[in-house]
C-alpha cells in the first residue's frame, strides 16, 4: 500500500494536522510529472500496488487532481486490475464538494465529512525525543501506520509512511528516496530518524486540543525564518 500526498494546500487546516497544514501553511504540490515517474517505476518493478491512496492535505484543492487520477487510472487498467485507487478527502465546502463530484468512477471517495477545523486526532506534534520515557525507544519498529497506511510518496521521493514525508517537509533533512525502494530496502535508517519526531509513534489518546513539544515548537520557528530546501523527486 501506499499514500500520495499530493498537495498541503487545504481549507480546514485542522488543529494537531500530522502533515503540518495548519502549523506551517504550504501551497507546494506534485506535478503530473511525479505521477507519471511513480507509475512507470511501479510497471517497471513489476509492482502491483494493493491500495494507493491519494491525499493531502485537501487533495480536491490540486489543480491537476483529475490529470494525476487518470494517471493512476491508467496504471491500474493497464497493469494492475485488483488496485484500488482511493482518494480521501474532508468533504468540507462547496468547492471540494464539486470537484468531487466530478471524479471518474473508478475512484473509491474516502469522505471523512468534516464541518470544522476542530477535530479529535493523535496529538502528532509530541515529538518522543522530548519525553524520558520515550527518548530511548527503539525507533525502527515504526508504528501502526505503517501497518495501516503503507510507504508514503511526497515531491521529495518516498517513506516509510507519508508522515515522515511530511516531517521531512519541515525539519529538511532530505531523505526521501528519490526512486522506489527495493524489496529489500526496510527503511530502517528513515525509522531511526523519523519516528522520534512522531507522536502517531506513542499511539497516545485523541484530542482536540492543540498540543506540541519543545522540538516542534523550534522547528516551526525555523520554518518560518527559512524553509528547508529539499531536492525533489
Amino acid at each position: 500500500m501506499i499514500e500520495i500526498d499530493i498537495t498541503y494546500d487545504c481549507n480546514l487546516k485542522c488543529v494537531n494536522c500530522d502533515r503540518s497544514c495548519e502549523q506551517a501553511p504550504s501551497k507546494e504540490q506534485i506535478t503530473v510529472e511525479q505521477l507519471r515517474k511513480f507509475t512507470e517505476e511501479s510497471v517497471k518493478n513489476n509492482l502491483k500496488w494493493d491500495r494507493i491512496r491519494v491525499l493531502g492535505g485537501e487533495p480536491t484543492l490540486h489543480a491537476d487532481l483529475l490529470e494525476i487520477l487518470n494517471v493512476l487510472l491508467d496504471y491500474k487498467h493497464e497493469s494492475s486490475l485488483d488496485t484500488q485507487i482511493q482518494l480521501v478527502t474532508n468533504g468540507c465546502g462547496e468547492l471540494v464538494n464539486r470537484k468531487l463530484s466530478e471524479l471518474p468512477k473508478d475512484i473509491d471517495i474516502d469522505n471523512t465529512s468534516k464541518k470544522t477545523k476542530v477535530q479529535q486526532f493523535h496529538p502528532f506534534n509530541i515529538a518522543p525525543k522530548d519525553l524520558l520515557l520515550w527518548k530511548h525507544s527503539d525507533y525502527t519498529n515504526g508504528c501502526w501506520v505503517i501497518a495501516k497506511c503503507g510507504f508514503g510518496l511526497t515531491r521529495y521521493g518516498y517513506y516509510p509512511c507519508s508522515v515522515a514525508g511530511s516531517i521531512d517537509r519541515i525539519l529538511g533533512f532530505d531523505c526521501g528516496r528519490k526512486e522506489l525502494p527495493s524489496n529489500d530496502d526496510e527503511m530502517i535508517d528513515e525509522l531511526k530518524l523519523f519516528c522520534k519526531y512522531c507522536g502517531h509513534f506513542m499511539n497516545t489518546a485523541r484530542t482536540d486540543k492543540k498540543v506540541i513539544s519543545q522540538t516542534w515548537n523550534n522547528a516551526y520557528k525555523e520554518y518560518k525564518r527559512a524553509k528547508p530546501d529539499l531536492l525533489l523527486y
